[in-house]
């Protein structure tokens, strides 16, 4: 079995940026009370699309097939910018930080990859795509409320989305390990402007 997904990888200034922003947020929600926050590594930082799950490693060639050819859609700017938490009501879970610009744009690469995905048997998810990077994981439910510790998040950083690369994920002790397998480039022609 191979456990995949598929992601939008962040280049090095932006995963350095990202990472000093969650930093800081740790601190602060530390600082507030909120104990118990496992932080995403820096090198493991990126934007999901499709979690496809474990998969039997006779259907990893054929969606490393679909995951090969370019998406009919154009490169992107993704803003990161924004930090909220999962679930948005009852003890927080996951810390979060959001995409302002780019948002509709990422929608639309999910659409296509999700859609390429089932044409080859991977079942799309049921629970709405909501663009976001995972910062961290709270190992219990810490009281209260972080969000107003939250809320004096800007923009982080801006990235330029021209491709969607599919990993396999391995779960270690010292955390998950992903390896890419294969990569499919936005290349969609920029419309022409009259």
């Amino acid at each position: 079995m191979a456990r995949l997904f598929t992601a939008i990888e962040l280049g090095p200034q932006v995963r350095e940026r990202v990472a000093s922003r969650q930093a800081e947020l740790a601190q602060a929600l530390r600082t507030g009370g909120f104990e118990g926050l496992r932080l995403v590594r820096a090198e493991q930082l990126h934007l999901t699309l499709v979690f496809l799950g474990e998969i039997a490693d006779a259907r990893v060639p054929d969606i490393v097939a679909v995951m090969t050819a370019d998406l009919p859609l154009p490169a992107f700017d993704i803003e990161f910018a924004h930090c909220g938490v999962f679930p948005p009501h009852g003890p927080p879970r996951v810390l979060w930080l959001g995409v302002d610009g780019g948002a509709g744009h990422a929608r639309s690469v999910f659409e296509a990859v999700a859609e390429r995905l089932e044409s080859v048997g991977v079942p799309r998810e049921r629970r709405p795509f909501v663009p976001h990077l995972t910062l961290g994981r709270w190992r219990g439910a810490p009281p209260g409320d972080p969000t107003l510790i939250l809320r004096k998040v800007g923009t982080v950083a801006v990235q330029r989305a021209s491709a969607v690369t599919l990993f396999h994920s391995r779960l270690l002790p010292r955390g998950p390990e992903h390896r890419p397998l294969a990569q499919a480039r936005l290349a969609a022609p920029f419309a022409a402007l009259h």
